[in-house]
Parts: C-alpha cells; sequence; structure tokens
C-alpha cells in the first residue's frame, strides 16, 4: 500500500509540473507575425500555425490538419463561413460573443468578426468634380481610364460582389461591375499598396479602398450602403484544446478595437459567404480580374 501511495503521489507531482497544452491557432500568413507577438498576451500558451486562409480552411473541413487546430481565424468571411457550413466549427457562447452585432457573427454561433474591413471610395485632388454616393457611380463616364481596382481574389472585393448580387440582383450587379472594367486606368492591382502608389503617382484618381491605408491628400467617401468583409475567428469542431480556445476567443474579442458601425445594408456578413462563387463567376464574366 505505502509503494502504491508514494508512486500515485510521483504520479500526481509530474502531472501537475507538466506546461499547459497549448492552443493551436491556424492564421493567415499575413497575420502571422501580429499573432505570435499578441495571442500570448492572452496568458494561455499558444501555438501559432500560419499558411494560406483558403487552404487553412480546406485542411480544417478535410481534418487534414496537423496539429489539429482549436482556433481558426481568417482573412474574410468566405473561409470562416464555410467552415461552418461545413459543419467544422463548434458554438462559441460567451458574453464577448453577444456584444458583437448581429450583422458581424453567425446566426448559429459558429463565428463572430474579429475585426472588419469596409469597401471605401477614394478620390485624388486631381478627379473630377461629379457626385458619387455609390459604387454604381464609379462607373459614370466621367471616370473612364481613371479609375483602380485591386484584384477580385481579394476577398474584400468579393465580399463587395457579392452583397451587391444580393442587394440589385445577379444581371444588375453585373452590369455595375462592367462598368467599373470599362472605365479602369490600368488592369487591377495584386495589392492594395500597389493601388495606393498608382492613386499617388497620378495613374489614376478613383478607386476602391479600405479604410486602412495612409496615403497623401486622398478623400475616402463611404457609400449608401457601405459594404465590408471580416477577419473571422471560432473554435473548430474537433478541437483537442477547445475551452482553453473558447477562452482564447473571448479574450481577442476583449482586447480587439471596437466594431464601429457603418452605413450597412443590416444584412449578416455571411451573406457575402454564401454569395462567394456568385461572386467569381460574374467576375470573371465582367473581365474584372
Amino acid at each position: 500500500m505505502r509503494r502504491l501511495l508514494i508512486a500515485a503521489a510521483v504520479l500526481l507531482a509530474a502531472c501537475e509540473s507538466e506546461p499547459p497544452r497549448p492552443v493551436v491557432v491556424y492564421v493567415p500568413t499575413e497575420y502571422e507575425e501580429r499573432a505570435s507577438n499578441w495571442l500570448p498576451e492572452s496568458g494561455l500558451a499558444v501555438t501559432v500555425i500560419a499558411g494560406d486562409s483558403s487552404a487553412n480552411t480546406d485542411k480544417i473541413i478535410a481534418k487534414q490538419d496537423s496539429p489539429n487546430a482549436d482556433v481558426l481565424i481568417t482573412s474574410g468571411v468566405f473561409d470562416i463561413w464555410r467552415a461552418a457550413d461545413e459543419g467544422a466549427m463548434r458554438p462559441l457562447n460567451s458574453a464577448a460573443f453577444e456584444s458583437i452585432p448581429d450583422e458581424l457573427k453567425d446566426p448559429e454561433s459558429a463565428w463572430v468578426a474579429l475585426g472588419q474591413q469596409s469597401s471605401l471610395i477614394g478620390f485624388t485632388e486631381s478627379a473630377p468634380d461629379i457626385p458619387i454616393a455609390s459604387y454604381a457611380d464609379l462607373g459614370s463616364a466621367e471616370l473612364a481610364g481613371q479609375l483602380c481596382l485591386t484584384s477580385s481574389d481579394l476577398p474584400a472585393n468579393r465580399a463587395l460582389i457579392g452583397m451587391l448580387i444580393e442587394d440589385l440582383g445577379l444581371k444588375p450587379a453585373e452590369r455595375v461591375v462592367r462598368s467599373w472594367v470599362r472605365n479602369l486606368a490600368q488592369a487591377p492591382f495584386a495589392t492594395e499598396a500597389e493601388l495606393v502608389d498608382a492613386l499617388e503617382s497620378g495613374a489614376c484618381s478613383g478607386a476602391i479602398i479600405s479604410a486602412f491605408p495612409e496615403t497623401g491628400a486622398l478623400t475616402r467617401i463611404a457609400p449608401g450602403p457601405t459594404y465590408r468583409d471580416i477577419q473571422g475567428i471560432g473554435v473548430t469542431r474537433h478541437a483537442k484544446n477547445s475551452d482553453a480556445g473558447q477562452r482564447l476567443v473571448e479574450w481577442a474579442l476583449s482586447e480587439s478595437p471596437a466594431l464601429e458601425p457603418v452605413n450597412s445594408n443590416g444584412k449578416n456578413i455571411g451573406i457575402a459567404g454564401w454569395r462567394d462563387e456568385d461572386a467569381r463567376l460574374l467576375a470573371e464574366r465582367a473581365g474584372y480580374r
């Protein structure tokens, strides 16, 4: 009996000395540095796995992620939406989740917006003085040869087109996108940094641009409604450390900047995820690369 008690005590001491299991967080490559520096501030042990947002999501849906993801962060709504749609996410249950506007979280609590990116209209001082109140106005003849866009492959642009389809219908939305293409000064840019360089060089005078980049004398207009994309976050269905994953999501939401209201269409951002394939095909037909 004495030997059994000693063995049990040794085993208990060994268990108590084991470090806590880290929360495995899959993040887009472009968020790796920030996530690696920021998430450990939660006080939880964290392992960050970086990769293409779409590829990360594919692995988690197919249960081919190794190590197994506890938390998924995506660069746009489409990836977090389809992870939930494929049953790869588990419901969140926290006060932090409840505080997020309904437009920016899954109706079944599978994901929530960690951040958002509004698609604004930007103009330089050399732009023609014409009224611009909507994205459709960027197809105006006065802007012929003066418009710059980033690629339709970027999540924010696909979300924008998806919501145009939802609000206007497929054919009217396609007419809008075709009018943008007719007004292009150059082929769409791969990154917003390249687009900003084109604006600053005078290669174009108008653009669809996010609220983030800082650049000279650029006027930003929030059209009505203003469309947006999100960075999504949630706990995976097959998480090995789901309780700690939930705590990490709660902490991240509490530490993130408040999601400022925009003049949106009042519809759940998940619709943009659902419409992503329609948006991709529309952009292809319209010649918007």
